[in-house]
């Protein structure tokens, strides 16, 4: 079966498209000139993933509110209105959402109230929504991943590519609130691992991509200092979440997904300690 990954340039969708056979990966902007370039596939039974969204770089950048819309949500629109005027053969959709929709939650459970804080979050929720409704009325199954700090593969966005990078090139650091705060890190590879199961299953809706544990950007630097990798970091105050962390049952107990990357290992590894 083909499935079509809408955002092309999406670092996730670059590790899936080389994970998943029969993948065809699409831009955003491709699709905005010319829709009809889904023609191609009206006669064929297909899934459909949605990675598309404002840049991950861009996401604080509303110099231009139309583009920010469009990239957020509009290509969404835009892909689900083709699909229902042609009547196309929807498998499944995934819709990449984020942990973000959750707003100021500890431990975040699918069912739990959202409260989006910001137009990013607020923006993933209306896709949220559009999705659920498309896939009702169309009799189409569905899930919405809430993918929590994802890192890896060609990532320049995370604070863990940041400090990576700051220290390969001994460059400062900016950390937030001397880095206290605890997020669910979850390295591409187990994301993509997930991915591959959920186009298996069917009547997962909602499900947290997250490792389900916590670890601060602090112990993150303090585990290089005790391996003598030293990092320059200057440090600013800001509000933020003090604690995001992924409850992530549904995970373990309908895909048995069991073991992750952690990311220290990680960074150690990218380090050579």
């Amino acid at each position: 079966m083909k499935t079509i990954i809408i955002g092309k340039n999406s670092n996730l969708s670059s590790f899936l498209s080389k994970e998943l056979d029969n993948t065809i990966c699409l831009s955003s902007r491709d699709l905005l000139s010319n829709i009809s370039v889904l023609a191609t596939y009206i006669n064929h039974s297909v899934n459909i993933i949605f990675n598309n969204f404002q840049p991950a770089t861009k996401l604080s950048d509303i110099s231009n509110t139309e583009d920010y819309i469009i990239n957020s949500i509009g290509i969404t629109s835009k892909v689900l209105d083709f699909c229902k005027s042609n009547s196309m053969k929807i498998n499944k959709i995934i819709y990449t959402s984020s942990s973000s929709v959750y707003g100021n939650n500890i431990l975040c459970n699918e069912k739990d109230e959202l409260k989006p804080m910001n137009l990013h979050a607020s923006l993933k929720l209306a896709n949220e929504k559009l999705i659920e409704k498309f896939c009702f009325d169309n009799n189409i199954d569905y899930t919405i991943t809430r993918v929590f700090n994802m890192y890896g593969g060609n990532d320049n966005f995370s604070v863990i590519s940041k400090i990576i990078n700051a220290y390969k090139l001994n460059d400062n650091l900016t950390i937030v609130n001397n880095g206290n705060a605890i997020r669910d890190f979850i390295h591409i590879d187990d994301v993509v691992e997930i991915y591959m199961k959920l186009l298996k299953v069917k009547d997962i809706k909602i499900i947290n991509v997250g490792t389900g544990k916590g670890s601060s950007i602090k112990s993150i630097i303090d585990s290089l200092y005790n391996h003598n990798k030293k990092l320059k970091t200057s440090n600013i105050f800001r509000d933020e979440l003090k604690i995001s962390t992924s409850d992530n049952r549904v995970l373990l107990n309908k895909l048995k997904k069991e073991n992750f990357i952690k990311v220290e290992h990680y960074v150690q590894k990218e380090l050579n300690i």
